[in-house]
């Protein structure tokens, strides 16, 4: 498989990039995100289930549990390399993804893998935005995914749930914010948020050194956040000190880091894949028991938090 578009920078370059573009190197607010929505149109939904035997290839898709429901739901967003890692490989793709989908439908859950770049053209966002899929035009995206398995008849409008992983998981920590919301003229969001392995804070290597925190301290809704000790692309030391804090506050968040295992746990297409990063070479390891153990975790919370029977 070829990943060479994902070894040019590491993933703290592509929020850097992102920020940039919006000529801000202080922490992204609301009202930054919310005027730098890119030029991207909004996304065009599925607009009926794919049969769980027809889900063979990673890409937008809506899978359905069998019966009428009515279905708790969860949307899973892809990392910066998006769900296709090369135009002229179509093997060269993020089976993760995939997986990861496979496993909520047979759960119960209505489950959406969105796909935010594709459609519009964007191979990756990794080094900055590609075809107007700019940081705050992906936080629209999420909200309106959410309004949208909201309408679909067979999903409990109160039991809808989002999972990030890696820049979907950055993007989970903009959602899960009532400032954002206000500003993004959202009426709710997402019920309950699982980031794995998010970028919490966001450091500078050039010689005007800056720190960005990106967790928020407005959280509203429930918020797991799944964390690789030997993490050290998106370190989970960031994280847990950024929201030991406002777990203390009374917020519902929730936290469990996996000492042993790197970025990107879940990615049996990417073991072994390594490139350059802030604090040396960042190489992500497969690892099936964090994998399997995630996603029970996962789907603990989700149980607890939306009240599922």
């Amino acid at each position: 498989m070829n990943f060479s578009h994902l070894r040019k920078r590491p993933l703290f370059a592509l929020i850097l990039a992102l920020l940039f573009c919006m000529e801000v190197q202080s922490q992204p607010t609301p009202r930054n995100l919310a005027s730098d929505s890119g030029s991207a149109s909004d996304l065009i939904f599925p607009a009926e289930a794919t049969p769980i035997a027809e889900a063979i290839y990673p890409k937008m898709l809506l899978l359905k549990p069998d019966g009428d429901g009515p279905f708790p739901a969860v949307m899973l967003s892809h990392q910066c390399g998006g769900l296709v890692f090369s135009k002229t490989n179509p093997q060269a793709a993020n089976w993760s993804m995939l997986q990861w989908a496979k496993r909520f439908h047979e759960a119960g859950y209505v489950t959406l893998l969105i796909d935010f770049m594709g459609s519009r053209g964007a191979q990756q966002v990794c080094q900055g935005p590609q075809a107007g899929v700019t940081l705050g035009r992906t936080v629209k995206d999420f909200y309106q995914s959410a309004d949208y398995l909201r309408k679909l008849p067979y999903v409990k409008s109160d039991q809808v749930a989002m999972v990030g992983f890696s820049q979907g998981a950055l993007i989970a920590l903009f959602n899960n914010s009532k400032s954002f919301r206000d500003e993004f003229r959202q009426n709710r969001g997402f019920d309950a948020y699982v980031s794995f392995y998010p970028p919490c804070r966001i450091m500078s290597l050039g010689p005007n050194k800056f720190s960005i925190d990106v967790v928020q301290k407005d959280i509203e809704k429930p918020h797991l956040f799944l964390l690789g000790g030997a993490d050290n692309e998106t370190p989970a030391s960031d994280c847990e000190a950024l929201l030991a804090p406002i777990k203390a506050s009374g917020k519902p968040v929730e936290l469990h880091t996996y000492a042993d295992e790197t970025h990107c746990w879940g990615c049996k297409s990417l073991d072994g894949f390594s490139k350059p990063g802030r604090l040396g070479i960042v190489k992500y390891t497969y690892s099936e028991t964090a994998t399997i153990d995630s996603f029970n975790r996962t789907k603990t919370f989700l149980t607890q938090r939306l009240k599922l029977p």
